[in-house]
């Protein structure tokens, strides 16, 4: 069974009705089976955007308590490949969420990661594989 993960950008778009691409994020959660696969950092980040664009950033932690998204990344048993990473793509730069998810999609091999972050386009997981995306249409 496939394993969807989500980076930050679609949360936002989801419980921000006036983001440009909150009717693609709509569409994406309306056809979930199961929880989407997140690390804390992109809870956070989310929460912060949230915020920023005077919304209340609870709406995020309110999607994990219904289920709807699931942390499930343990920074501790990961920092190593993380730190590898972000110093592999400090030219990018691949921040913290990034490098977090990248190797979350390491760990789900049979995976597709919701983002709206072009940059996912040129990371690699296992050094030289692309990383399957679900991104709204240009």
């Amino acid at each position: 069974m496939e394993t969807l993960l989500t980076d930050a950008g679609p949360l936002v778009a989801l419980l921000n009705h006036r983001d440009e691409y909150h009717a693609w994020a709509r569409e994406q959660f309306a056809h979930l089976t199961s929880p989407l696969l997140t690390c804390e950092g992109a809870i956070t980040e989310a929460s912060y955007l949230l915020q920023a664009d005077g919304l209340p950033p609870c709406g995020v932690v309110e999607l994990v308590e219904r289920g709807i998204v699931k942390i499930q990344f343990a920074f501790a048993s990961n920092h190593n490949r993380v730190l590898s990473l972000m110093k592999k793509y400090a030219d990018t730069p691949m921040d913290f969420v990034d490098a977090c998810l990248v190797t979350m999609t390491e760990a789900k091999r049979d995976c597709r990661l919701l983002t709206l972050d072009s940059d996912f386009q040129i990371y690699r997981r296992f050094e030289r594989q692309a990383i399957p995306l679900i991104v709204p249409a240009k």
